[in-house]
Parts: C-alpha cells; structure tokens; sequence
C-alpha cells in the first residue's frame, strides 16, 4: 500500500533533510561566525537596537515611523509568544545545537524579530533616502537572510521554522508600514492638502 504524503510530513521531511545536510558542512570556525551572526537577532539585541532608532524617531517630523516601528516590533513579538505557546514544537535535536535554546522552535523569534526590526528600518530609510533605495533593501535582505540562515547552520531551527518567522514578521511589517501611512494620509487630510 502506497503511503499518503501530506503536507505536514512533506514539511518535517524536508526539515530533517535540510538539517543533516547542514550537519555535513559544520565547522569551528563558521559555527563561531554565526553564533556572532545571530546575535543580531536575539531579543537583547533587538530591544536596544529599537530603543536607539524610537530615541531617534521620536521627533514631530518622524512620529509616524515611530509609531509604525512600535506596532510592528510588539506586534510580532506577542504573535511569535502566542504561536511557540500554542504549537509548542520542539527544536532540532541533531548532533550540534552549538546553543542551549529553553524556548519553542515554532516559529523562529530571532527570523521574526529580524524581518520586523530590519525590514521596518529599510523601510524608513528608502523614505529618507529615495536614491539608495537598492542599496539599502539589498542590505536588508542579506541581514535578515543570514541571520535566518545562522538559526539553521547552528541547529536551532528548522527551515520552516526560519520561514514562519520571516512570515509573521513580514506580515506585521506591513502592518506597521500601513499604519504610517494612514497617519501620514490623516496628517496631509487634517492640513486640507
């Protein structure tokens, strides 16, 4: 009898692969690298990184973003809490998690908080800066790539968790920017322009 591959175990399938294929190619030296890497997605991190931009932000001229910045960084942090909570899925437990992780793997916070925090950030600065606008999302993309991928090369993550959290952070992303621009609309509506 032929098995039933659902999507599920298609998932979990290819999560395992993925993972034993990363296991092939660790070594000392980039498990050093990206234990540095993913620090640019850790919550401490995070939080001070958003407390310098707020500080920055919160002028008459650039409330909107941070108001924007706000939604999005609690938005997505309260969703990750909600969703490790509830689905509770356990990290990988291959040869080398290079860190002891105590928290739920589903989805991945430190993808989360990086598509929200640095994603929001190029946001802003395409707004400042129109003409590095290719620099800048390029730059993003690669920061908030590589700190998923630092996840996945130390075996904390599976790849769909890295993706569920690029999801949900993508996702509350948009809300944030959405928010700065109905404040900007009713800022421009309340002058009559």
């Amino acid at each position: 009898m032929m098995e039933v591959m659902t999507v599920q175990s298609f998932v979990v399938a290819g999560d395992w692969w993925f993972e034993n294929m990363l296991l092939n190619i660790r070594t000392p030296l980039l498990i050093h690298i990206f234990n540095w890497i993913t620090l640019l997605g850790n919550a401490g991190v995070i939080m001070v990184l958003a407390a310098i931009a707020l500080f920055f932000l919160y002028t008459k001229r650039y409330k909107a973003y941070a108001v924007g910045l706000v939604i999005t960084l609690v938005g997505a942090a309260a969703t990750d809490y909600a969703m490790k909570t509830l689905i509770e899925r356990a990290r990988p437990n291959g040869l080398i998690p290079s860190i002891i992780e105590t928290t739920f793997s589903f989805p991945s916070g430190h993808a989360t908080a990086a598509m929200a925090l640095y994603g929001f950030a190029a946001y802003i600065l395409c707004a400042l800066f129109p003409a590095r606008k290719p620099f800048i999302v390029a730059t993003a993309v690669l920061v908030i790539g590589i700190i998923g991928f630092s996840r996945l090369y130390l075996g904390l993550h599976f790849p769909s968790d890295v993706i569920a959290g690029y999801t949900l952070g993508g996702l509350w992303l948009l809300i944030g920017v959405e928010s700065v621009r109905r404040m900007h609309n009713g800022l421009a509506d309340s002058r009559g322009e």
